[in-house]
């Protein structure tokens, strides 16, 4: 079981372009989750995004709303989530991304120690904001896994650094208001002062979510200098429409190549870049309470 960050770490400092899908835990589909993370996996996916479903996803659109409600409906819980990441982190790079009513509901110390024994090895929560952060980031520490923290795009790039300074595994760039779902994201003159911020504050990969659902959209997300980006609404879509784990590992792909292609012209650009700094390895990188 690969850990997720040094698996970005990694794939940054190769250039490779850093993708990371999301998938829903739902008891109904257990069945199909291995066969679809390896998919993923053989697509090209860095590690993955596993949701677990809640009443109140306020950052997430309908889509993703709908699929937590169905999940909900079919019975899912806790012990779902720990199957879950047993099967997923076998494959790829895992973290969980849920809200904080069930974290708290279950126990802070007591989750996150039984995400890491299950094999997550990060934990993403979209309700939490820095200011609310520090009991979460220890628990996190103590139990060994990453504590991955959000920041929005009206954030002020003095926050975005504060952001990326206490966040671990990764930072995660929302990249327009609004909930997930499958709009473009914010051009890159937009998001490209933040991700400088992130980068200056911290040597820690920057993933942009919320709009990335084609090839397109991620050229977008990563001229602004992300390293990677996360993909969930339009996944979610694929899978809605019954796709296979062979077709949905045929519809990341170009999503892959298109971040492998991007980040890797970046790298270039940067890498003769000689200064009295340290020079990075291919450096780049609505409701959410951030």
């Amino acid at each position: 079981m690969e850990r997720l960050e040094p698996a970005l770490s990694r794939a940054r400092a190769a250039g490779e372009g850093i993708v990371l899908p999301y998938l829903m835990v739902d008891r109904a589909r257990s069945g199909r989750l291995a066969p679809t993370v390896t998919a993923l996996a053989d697509a090209g996916a860095t590690a993955l995004e596993l949701g677990f479903p809640f009443s109140d996803p306020i950052a997430d659109g309908p889509v993703l709303e709908a699929a937590a409600d169905r999940a909900l409906a079919h019975g899912t819980r806790w012990v779902d989530l720990l199957g879950a990441a047993r099967q997923a982190s076998r494959i790829l790079p895992t973290a969980v991304m849920t809200y904080a009513n069930p974290v708290w509901a279950r126990g802070l110390g007591r989750a996150t120690r039984e995400l890491r024994a299950a094999g997550a090895s990060g934990l993403i929560v979209p309700d939490l904001s820095l200011e609310e952060a520090a009991p979460w980031r220890r628990a996190c520490h103590d139990a060994g896994i990453a504590h991955v923290l959000l920041a929005a795009p009206a954030a002020s790039a003095a926050r975005v650094a504060r952001i990326a300074r206490r966040s671990s595994g990764f930072l995660y760039l929302v990249s327009r208001f609004g909930t997930t779902g499958t709009r473009d994201p914010s051009p890159a003159q937009a998001l490209g002062p933040l991700v400088r911020a992130a980068h200056a504050a911290r040597d820690l990969p920057v993933l942009v979510g919320f709009g990335v659902h084609d090839r397109e959209s991620a050229r977008t997300a990563l001229a602004s200098g992300a390293d990677g980006v996360v993909v969930g609404t339009a996944l979610q879509v694929e899978l809605d429409r019954g796709a296979t784990p062979r077709a949905v590992g045929r519809w990341l792909a170009p999503i892959v190549a298109a971040a492998r292609s991007v980040t890797g012209r970046a790298g270039e650009r940067s890498s003769p870049r000689q200064d009295g700094n340290s020079v990075r390895a291919s450096s780049r990188a609505g409701r959410t309470r951030t």
